[in-house]
């Protein structure tokens, strides 16, 4: 003996299934569709002729084109932004690659004389 509730078991009911198909059933008439079909275009007509609430007031026309201008303008701005800094990013690369610069080189400079030194404090080079 179980305690298990396991809810209402489901039952076929073709009685039901038929009644319920022909209260949705489609109309048959061919004259249903064309009525239905001008009175929805006699509803668009009406709607388009009283300038409805999806049509754009002309008053909104000039500040929405002024925002769809100026954010044209931020994204061409960040363009430019993004390919400047791309551009500087590549330059930096190529001048400081660590594949160019001989570390032979490095290695074998000479110390600075205090002449040297006292010209670099100097002139900041």
């Amino acid at each position: 003996m179980t305690t298990e509730f396991r809810g209402p078991e489901l039952v076929r009911d073709d009685d039901l299934t038929r009644e319920l198909r022909s209260i949705y059933a489609a109309p048959a008439d061919g004259a249903w569709w064309t009525g239905l079909e001008q009175r929805i275009n006699a509803r668009i007509d009406a709607a388009v002729a009283a300038d409805e609430w999806w049509t754009v007031p002309d008053r909104w026309l000039r500040v929405g084109l002024m925002a769809a201008g100026l954010a044209v303008i931020v994204a061409g701005a960040m363009v430019l932004r993004s390919q400047t800094q791309q551009a500087t990013r590549m330059a930096y690369q190529t001048i400081v690659d660590p594949a160019t610069i001989d570390l032979l080189e490095v290695a074998e400079r000479d110390k600075l004389t205090p002449q040297q030194i006292t010209l670099r404090a100097l002139t900041g080079r």
